[in-house]
């Protein structure tokens, strides 16, 4: 049994021009891998309710997941994701039942545990909470794969925050699939941070019933020959549901990015409320940086807000820093830094917090 990538990547769900090269990515060649156990012990949270999915029967979770659209990367990504998995946490939050401190996953990929499938499955309870944290990185010199599927099923009232770190080194192809079913006044916070591997391909897909809400605050960093592809979709099905996309971004060496974003009102969803934004620092003329923001309306009486930029640092402001003692490199970490910090600071973890700055950090001055 094998892992495949043939098929085209993250398509938008509304087709544009084509000369763009926007509609979908196709990787230059294809990826075949052997599916192999992941041996390593990633839960650095022991919890009751929190379980190793590898070793819990399918029949025992299986008829909770309700029937929902296709989502993520690809279709065979998360397929394998589903069926091939090798490791992830099965959490089941029964109602009313708060879990405080953030649930810490820790996935280390090195040899023999260069291959990562994981499946995460959270179905939340009526007014439960909780935090996931995940943190993916490599150990030494290795070429590792990631291909993640996460799912949340949050009951009315329920409130769930995932924070995911992705720090692979250039070596390694980071694929990452997630779905959020957000029922009536319940809450799902994703909040990302790209900051490594080669190539790194992220599908975001939130579904909101009434009242519901969902927030999707994510950074990264391209540096080096970096290609990230970024896909966020909000899709607003009840009315008085609000949705909110903020991303910001640096981009140096020869990186390129793709950022996809969609704000989706369908018929039904009226009153609510969607908004998304995307900004991108350049830091060299060599980068490359495509954005797609789309805002789709089946209903009226909506509001939808949109926007992205890209710009290289105020030679001004370069100026004021390096006057003050500041070396230019320095000058354009702090920069870069600032406009990270709110996103950051959203992290419900002050120790995890610095993991994500001291990765930056490494990144910016080039370690």
């Amino acid at each position: 049994m094998g892992i495949q990538v043939t098929e085209a990547l993250n398509r938008l769900p509304v087709i544009t021009y084509r000369w763009l090269g926007a509609n979908q990515l196709y990787l230059k060649q294809n990826i075949t891998r052997e599916i192999k156990a992941y041996t390593d012990d990633f839960l650095q949270t022991r919890h009751e309710l929190v379980k190793n999915i590898t070793q819990v029967e399918q029949g025992e979770y299986q008829h909770f997941i309700p029937v929902h659209g296709a989502y993520g990367v690809s279709n065979e990504l998360v397929a394998a994701g589903e069926k091939s998995f090798n490791a992830g946490i099965l959490l089941q939050l029964p109602p009313r039942v708060a879990i405080q401190e953030p649930i810490r996953l820790q996935y280390n990929l090195a040899e023999p545990n260069d291959l990562l499938i994981d499946n995460n499955l959270i179905f939340a309870g009526e007014y439960s909470k909780a935090t996931i944290i995940i943190d993916y990185r490599t150990v030494g010199d290795v070429s590792a794969l990631h291909n993640g599927v996460t799912r949340i099923f949050a009951q009315p009232g329920a409130e769930i925050t995932i924070v995911k770190l992705q720090r692979m080194n250039d070596q390694s192809i980071h694929f990452d699939s997630n779905l959020a079913i957000v029922g009536y006044g319940a809450k799902v916070n994703w909040l990302q941070a790209e900051l490594g591997s080669d190539q790194s391909i992220t599908n975001y897909n939130s579904n909101l019933d009434e009242a519901a809400e969902a927030n999707m605050y994510s950074i990264y960093i391209g540096d080096h020959h970096r290609q990230l592809d970024l896909s966020y979709h909000m899709i607003h099905q009840g009315r008085r549901s609000v949705s909110k996309i903020e991303t910001q971004g640096a981009l140096k060496d020869q990186a390129k990015k793709m950022f996809r974003g969609t704000i989706d009102f369908k018929k039904g969803s009226s009153q609510s409320i969607g908004s998304e934004e995307e900004y991108v620092i350049l830091l060299d003329k060599t980068v490359q940086s495509d954005a797609v923001p789309l805002l789709l309306a089946e209903e009226d009486d909506v509001q939808g807000l949109h926007a992205a930029s890209a710009g290289r640092v105020d030679p001004a402001q370069l100026f004021y820093m390096m006057s003050r003692g500041f070396s230019e490199l320095e000058a354009r970490k702090l920069v870069v830094e600032a406009a990270f910090n709110p996103i950051i600071d959203q992290v419900p973890d002050p120790e995890f917090q610095d993991v994500i700055k001291n990765e930056i950090q490494r990144r910016l001055i080039g370690e």
